[in-house]
């Protein structure tokens, strides 16, 4: 009955608080305008590059350009300008001896461009300079000097063109019709349809990862927000010397689970608030919305993500509350989290290399270890359903995991919340846990 008190009191506290209205309601907005803003900037804020080419074996450069101009949509983006190689074959001989002799490692040795290409790059005349060497046939690779080297759909651009012009020309010499060239050579999509119990959907591969991340992105930055606010609420009462007016008409243990469990509602609140928001956004199909967004959004993603926001919050939820009852300056607070957040930065960080593997060994032993459980667990699921026993180990693991370290943090709570003046130290924290 005393817990049930203070969690109605933590749980209205929050829920009345206009932040918790505004974050309710920017995070979805946030949320929508990250799926749209990418591919809205990818087509308005894309700039023209200029690309020069020098190209010593003299057989690349009209194959390109013909392809590019061919391309009217590339042909915005990307300007090709070709610049006559005879005057630099002398000046340069020890650049295309280089570009000629490929390391074992499969890189060039350390090339240098004459100082008047070099300054053109750095005054920004141009984008950048690809040189195509004599002996491209043999050692195909090509060499790109710019400023900025990680537009890599230019680069993939480049490399397939020039990869296509070479096997054109090579089945063309061996006497083959260049319409049986052309069909040889022409270019593969793929489609990609994700397969379920239900039957199969269309879908961006892309899109899916983008929006697996995001999601995942959402779940760390909420079991780390609301952990934090549970460990600065009971910092903040400490230091007012509040807890002790509470203490005199309660425990220490019901204050403990109080707090924990009205935090943790008034988050749950909100991830609900979110899900029908979702929901009712998903339903206007006149907005609009990729097919792909619709099928990987559903009702099952949903339940998982709030199961595993509750085991993912009250996790960590009572290590915070006993850091919070444990210290007495936000210095001291900083320093005894800094570790939690690593705890959960590991496995989000983890969460973005699994979708390549998520049925890895080593994923899937992550993902049943308990600190990473919430979020690598969560991000198999959006990517490829684990089987539901490990799904089940998991959270079975967790619960554990959490109801033992409850017992052990509402030790440490009742003792910590009323020492005053002294940094504890981990030692002193863990002598705290024995007492009976």
């Amino acid at each position: 009955m005393k817990s049930w008190i203070i969690i109605k009191r933590e749980y209205r506290e929050i829920v009345k608080k206009r932040s918790f209205l505004i974050s309710t309601i920017l995070t979805p907005a946030l949320m929508i305008g990250l799926m749209y803003l990418p591919v809205f900037l990818s087509k308005v804020a894309r700039q023209e590059k200029i690309i020069e080419i020098m190209d010593f074996s003299n057989s690349i450069q009209k194959h390109f350009m013909t392809k590019c101009n061919s391309d009217k949509e590339l042909n915005k983006q990307l300007r090709l300008t070709f610049r006559p190689t005879e005057q630099y074959k002398i000046k340069q001989q020890k650049l295309l001896n280089n570009f000629d002799t490929p390391t074992k490692s499969g890189q060039n040795f350390s090339i240098e461009i004459t100082p008047e290409l070099k300054k053109k790059i750095l005054d920004k005349k141009i984008h950048g300079l690809l040189i195509i060497p004599e002996k491209i046939r043999q050692n195909r690779m090509v060499y790109f000097f710019a400023i900025n080297v990680s537009d890599f759909e230019t680069h993939k651009y480049i490399t397939s063109s020039i990869q296509k012009i070479l096997c054109e020309q090579i089945l063309v010499e061996r006497s083959i019709d260049p319409d049986v060239v052309r069909d040889a050579t022409a270019d593969v999509s793929i489609g990609t349809y994700k397969v379920k119990k239900e039957g199969t959907a269309s879908t961006s591969s892309k899109m899916e990862y983008l929006i697996s991340i995001f999601m995942l992105s959402i779940l760390f930055s909420v079991i780390l927000g609301y952990g934090q606010l549970t460990m600065r609420g009971v910092m903040e009462e400490k230091n007012n010397r509040i807890i002790e007016v509470l203490i005199s008409s309660t425990d220490a243990i019901s204050l403990f689970w109080g707090k924990v469990i009205g935090i943790g509602l008034a988050g749950l609140t909100q991830v609900g608030l979110w899900i029908i928001l979702g929901g009712l956004f998903a339903s206007q199909s006149s907005l609009g919305i990729d097919a792909s967004i619709l099928s990987f959004l559903n009702l099952e993603l949903a339940l998982y993500f709030c199961i595993f926001f509750i085991i993912g919050y009250f996790m960590y939820a009572v290590i915070f509350s006993v850091v919070g009852a444990s210290v007495n300056t936000d210095q001291e607070a900083q320093q005894f989290s800094a570790p939690i957040i690593y705890l959960l930065l590991i496995p989000f960080f983890f969460g973005m290399m699994i979708t390549q593997s998520p049925d890895s060994p080593v994923f899937i032993l992550a993902s049943l270890f308990p600190f990473f459980t919430p979020m690598l667990m969560f991000m198999r699921i959006t990517i490829s359903m684990p089987p539901f026993y490990q799904v089940a180990t998991s959270i079975a693991i967790s619960i554990i995991t959490t109801v033992f370290m409850a017992w052990v943090g509402a030790k440490i709570f009742r003792v910590g919340i009323l020492m005053y003046g002294k940094k504890p130290s981990l030692k002193e924290m863990i002598h705290w846990s024995r007492y009976k």
